[in-house]
Order: structure tokens, then sequence, then C-alpha cells
């Protein structure tokens, strides 16, 4: 029984570790949220300026103008450069918070596992014991009404 126990406890020691793997995998996921909405911003900027600079060299518009567009928009594209590799570093990072999530997962149901065998197996020896009992009750009932 007292195998049992510590099984148990090991269970709680294990579900610990789950549950602080999962707050650390959901941490990473609104780290990466927040990293690939500013992406999307700035990608979002981009296209905006893309558009008016277009519009720009439709229209009549001072070359000044246009000048200061185009730095814009190559501002905006280095940027983007930095930010994309801001992106992947957190993707990285969450995806290896989720395999820490998977694996503390896998360990627990493996103690899950192992405890609901060890009490399987206590019941099933229970059992056979009081069944043992059982026939020995009726053989002393037996052999002490045959005495008689």
């Amino acid at each position: 029984m007292a195998d049992i126990a510590t099984f148990h406890k090991l269970l709680q020691i294990k579900e610990t570790d789950k549950n602080v793997a999962h707050k650390v995998y959901q941490e990473s996921v609104e780290e990466f949220e927040q990293v690939a909405t500013k992406m999307y911003e700035l990608l979002k900027k981009k296209e905006q300026a893309e558009e008016y600079y277009h519009h720009q060299l439709q229209h009549n518009t001072q070359v000044t103008d246009l000048h200061m567009t185009f730095n814009y928009i190559e501002q905006l594209d280095k940027q983007i450069s930095q930010m994309q590799s801001s992106v992947q570093k957190a993707r990285n990072q969450m995806e290896t918070k989720q395999e820490e999530l998977t694996s503390a997962h896998v360990e627990m149901k493996k103690y899950e596992k192992i405890i609901d065998r060890k009490e399987h197996n206590l019941h099933s020896l229970l059992m056979e014991n009081e069944k043992k009992h059982m026939d020995e009750l009726s053989m002393q009932q037996f052999i002490s009404q045959g005495n008689r």
C-alpha cells in the first residue's frame, strides 16, 4: 500500500511539472502572438505605403515626396527583416515549450498508468485473499458439522 502512495506522490510532482510547463508554454504563445502582431502591423503599414507610393507615381507629385515615401518603405523593409528573425525565434521557443509540455504530459500519464496497474493488482490480490479466507471458513464449518 505504501508503494502506491509513493507513486501518488510522484504523480503529484509530475502533475505540478506539467502545470508549470503548460504555464510556460502559454506565456511563449502569448509572446509569439505579440511579436507576430507587430510583424502584421508592419506589413500592413508597408502595404499602405506602397499603395500611397503608386498613387503618387500616377499623379503629379514632387520628387522629394516620392523620395520620402520610398525611404519610408525601405525603412519598413529593414524593420520587417529584423522582425522576421524575432518572429522565428519566438516560434522556435514556442515549439520547444510545446515539446516540453508534451513530454511532461506523457510522464504524468506513465505514472497514472503505473498507479492504475498497481491498484488493479492490489484489488486482485485482496479478492484472492478474501476467496481463500472464505474457503477456509467453509472448510472449517464443514469439518465442524461433520464432527457432530
